[in-house]
């Protein structure tokens, strides 16, 4: 696949997720590996801000349950 391809294909997923459910901000983010290098790729479509709240709720949604017991295993 090419990179316009790539592109081509996020622009798809943005426009769909526009239309079809409404959202006001999207945040992709995926990665790719090829020859032993791993890269990782960041689209996002809306408000600076919101796409910001997209990305701090994905990382409190993934991270904060396991910070969160490693306090309690300290105390």
């Amino acid at each position: 696949m090419t990179p316009q391809d790539r592109k081509r294909a996020v622009q798809q997923i943005q426009t769909r997720l526009i239309e079809e459910v409404g959202a006001d901000a999207v945040l992709i983010v995926f990665s790719r590996t090829t020859r032993r290098r791993t890269t990782t790729q960041v689209h996002t479509w809306g408000n600076a801000l919101a796409c910001r709240g997209l990305a701090e709720e994905a990382y409190s949604h993934f991270f904060e349950p396991e910070e969160e017991a490693e306090e309690e295993d300290d105390a």
